[in-house]
Order: structure tokens, then sequence, then C-alpha cells
């Protein structure tokens, strides 16, 4: 999780203060050529790591982000064509799952450009709360999801151990053949069933033998769940002879579980 966040916000950060303060980033140790479970987006062993998918999830071309410094919100556009029509929801959940804040914004977002939005009005949350989940997700003038993004802010660094008080949720998990012609395209699927939210849910595929298969190629990983919510992801496997037959799932509040990988024709 640690990972996960502190390279997003790297990349946040720089978005932030877009051509002003900030115009370029300049990364050390992103592959270590020895053993290390912190501080690289990509390996020798082709075991993606989380940070390789918070600096992807940072950086897209259409980015909704909050701000950590004072709680803005910002639509970053990377394009060279300006975004209008743009909605943007922000809800704010309390680490059992209650519903604590709802907002809606709409955003012109120019080109190649961050476009900052008011102040999130968390400060008094955080202060009975001292935790909370966030939820920023952009949707184009026709409702279709561009960008979405989690959060979980504190009121100060000791109440980062409230994460420590995270009851594992039950997910349901369930994996399938994508194509017909194709059985290196795995469709899977994740539900939150549980009340609160999920963290940092890691899917990962395994042989018939329960080897790992490397390397695979995942849409997204170390998800964030709201209750009740459905993800999608599409793993990529090799054709080789160690294909893809199962499907496990973790996460730092995840009850973890495995699955086998059905055909498109089973029911």
């Amino acid at each position: 999780m640690m990972d996960y966040v502190s390279y997003r916000a790297i990349f946040e950060g720089f978005q932030a203060h877009l051509w002003t303060e900030n115009s370029g980033r300049l990364l050390w140790m992103t592959h270590p050529s020895w053993p290390s479970n912190t501080w690289q987006i990509y390996s020798s062993d082709y075991a993606t790591a989380a940070p390789y998918y918070a600096v992807k999830k940072a950086c897209e071309p259409i980015h909704a982000q909050l701000d950590l410094p004072d709680y803005r919100l910002a639509v970053v556009n990377t394009t060279r064509e300006a975004q209008s029509g743009l909605t943007l929801t922000t809800r704010v959940v309390a680490l059992d799952g209650r519903p604590l804040l709802d907002r809606r914004d709409r955003v012109e977002a120019a080109a190649n450009a961050v476009t900052t939005l008011s102040q999130l009005a968390i400060a008094p949350i955080l202060e009975h709360e001292r935790l909370v989940v966030v939820r920023v997700t952009l949707e184009d003038r026709h409702g279709a999801i561009i960008s979405e993004n989690s959060y979980w802010p504190g009121l100060d660094r000791p109440s980062q151990q409230r994460l420590n008080e995270l009851v594992p949720q039950s997910v349901e998990l369930s994996a399938r053949r994508a194509r017909p012609d194709d059985a290196t395209v795995i469709a899977v699927t994740l539900v939150n069933r549980g009340s609160a939210p999920v963290l940092n849910a890691k899917i990962t595929a395994f042989d018939a033998h329960g080897n790992r298969v490397l390397p695979v190629y995942y849409s997204d990983n170390y998800v964030t769940l709201l209750p009740h919510e459905t993800r999608r992801l599409e793993i990529h496997c090799p054709a080789a002879a160690n294909r893809c037959e199962k499907i496990a799932l973790r996460g730092w509040d995840v009850t973890a579980r495995e699955t086998s990988v059905l055909s498109m024709e089973t029911h």
C-alpha cells in the first residue's frame, strides 16, 4: 500500500502544478538490481509490483485526482484537445462503509492543463473519523467513466493506524476465458460482498500445478472496491503450456481465495 500511494503521489504532485512549479520528474531506483520490496516499478522476473499500477493510474491522459496537501479536487488533461461536459463525482465513506459526503462538479478541462476545483470539505469529517476513503470518478458527457481514483486520507500520521482496524471483507471472485478463439485472455470479475471498503485487492495467475505464471499482463491491479461494487479486469496470459488455470485474490482487508478459470461455455 505504501509503495502504491507513494508513487502515485510523485506524479499527481507534479500534475497539481503542471507547467508552473513542475515540468518534469526524475525517478531513482525504478528497477533495483537486487531483490527489493520497495521502490521498483518493474523487475527482472516480470512480476509487476504495485507502483507500476500507481504510475499507470496517475499518468492517465485525462485524470481525476485529490490533491492531498489541501484536499482540492483537480482534473488533469494532458491531451491536445479540451474536454467539455465532464462530471466529477466525489464520494467519502467511513471505514465501516457509512456514506459521509457526496459531491458532483461540472468540469470543462482545458487542453494540456490542470483544472483545479474547490477544496473538498473533509476537514470536519476527519476530525471525527480520523481516516476515510475518498473515491473520485470522472465521466464524459455520455456517462462513460474516463478516470476513477481512490484515496484514504487521515487526520494525521497516527490516524493511518486505523487501517489495521479493517476487517477482511468477502470479495466474490470469478474468472473465465474471454474469447472462444484465444485462451490467453481471461476476464476476471470482483464483487465486494462486504459492508466496508476493500483496499489493494490483488489478483495473481497460477498454472494447473499451482506455480505462478510469468509474465502475465493485467489491465489493472491493486484495486479499491467500495461496498457492493463490481470491478472487471482482463488478464493476458502466455500461450505456452503453463497457461493460466487458477486466479488467486488477496489484499489489505480481503479474505484470500482462489478460483479456477472457466471456459466461455461453462455456466
